[in-house]
């Protein structure tokens, strides 16, 4: 794995390929599942998901570095915020919710090793019109680099 780009790209896919959530959101005017980076440059379809790592860099475990003889790996983990967004109601974000963490939960990531259960906040926007209805999820992801 080369850096922490590369665990958000392939939670994305993940998340787009999950069946529970494509029958929750939808596709978005350009016919794809509405899981975006957080810092498309679009108006967002929602209801949606955006990712983030709100580490800039990944930070070096505790854990002891690995050689394989050819090639030294180092373990890291990252912290990695999933957004579910609705312009509906609670209830809708909260049913993302519920799908994106156990989407990440029951899946091992490619070379993403351990996912950790996630911490919540809901931000909702009430008083804006249309209302906004979002909630923060935080997953610590463990994930080899090669050092």
């Amino acid at each position: 794995m080369s850096d922490v780009g590369a665990v958000k790209t392939e939670i994305i896919n993940l998340l787009k390929a999950d069946e529970t959530l494509q029958g929750l959101m939808g596709k978005d005017s350009r016919g794809n599942y509405p899981v975006y980076h957080s810092l498309v440059q679009h108006e967002l379809h929602k209801p949606c998901i955006t990712v983030e790592d709100v580490m800039g860099q990944a930070e070096t475990s505790g854990l002891n570095d690995g050689f394989d003889g050819v090639k030294r790996y180092q373990w890291r983990h990252s912290v990695i915020q999933v957004d579910c967004w609705s312009n509906k109601h609670a209830e809708e974000r909260d049913r993302l919710v519920v799908a994106v963490r156990k989407c990440l939960l029951r899946n091992l990531i490619g070379q993403t090793l351990y996912v950790q259960e996630p911490s919540i906040m809901a931000l909702d926007e009430t008083d804006v019109k249309p209302p906004l209805w979002r909630a923060s999820l935080r997953f610590k992801v463990m994930h080899v680099l090669e050092a």
